[in-house]
């Protein structure tokens, strides 16, 4: 008997949330690490990302076939990686920009590293990832009418949320888009003033 399209969906997560787990598991051990070696770090932070974009997919394209007394269950567990995933890449670059710092020899060099990756990496610490438990709704832009319902929702546990920076707030924004919404900001860098500029477009 032939696999439905969900439980071929579902094996596919498991085996790409495998793949995540394993390389933040990697990070931390290397972040713990008294002899850090930073190319590694670097590399680390390229795959987890590399990684982490598929899993995003398959959790998208599956929400929509999850029965409403499973749904609860699956959002937590996607927004638990999701965070998971920020936070680790947030220390990474953190601890990557802390080494090049002192080994910055001339400004054009250091402009390399934008204001808000500094802003970012500074305040990284004082994180708080986790948004209150206010569900929000996924919108994907085919129709416009569920547009203020999303905003209502977004706006009361992210937008108006002060321990989150906009960098912050920029990424669960792209989170919660699909479709036809995430593709109109799938453009913009990931900083403070195109956070604004992707609310108000």
């Amino acid at each position: 008997m032939p696999l439905q399209p969900c439980t071929c969906f579902t094996m596919l997560q498991i085996l790409q949330r495998t793949a995540v787990t394993k390389v933040v598991n990697e990070l931390e051990a290397e972040l713990s690490n008294s002899d850090l070696n930073i190319d590694r770090l670097s590399e680390l932070v390229e795959t987890l990302s590399i990684k982490f974009e598929p899993l995003t997919l398959v959790d998208q394209q599956l929400e929509p076939l999850f029965k409403p007394e499973q749904f609860d269950g699956e959002f937590e567990i996607t927004e638990e990686y999701r965070e998971k995933v920020l936070l680790w890449q947030f220390r990474a670059k953190k601890k990557i920009n802390e080494y090049l710092k002192p080994r910055v020899t001339s400004p054009s060099f250091q402009t390399t590293l934008s204001q808000s990756q500094d802003e970012h990496f500074r305040n990284s610490d004082n994180i708080r990832i986790k948004v209150p438990k206010y569900y929000i709704t996924r919108f994907y832009g085919d129709d416009a009418s569920k547009w203020l319902t999303f905003w209502n929702s977004f706006e009361t546990s992210v937008h108006n949320n002060e321990s989150l920076n906009k960098v912050d707030k920029f990424n669960y924004l792209k989170a919660h888009l699909g479709g036809s919404a995430l593709n109109t900001v799938e453009g913009f860098p990931i900083s403070a003033k195109a956070y604004d500029e992707a609310v108000n477009y």
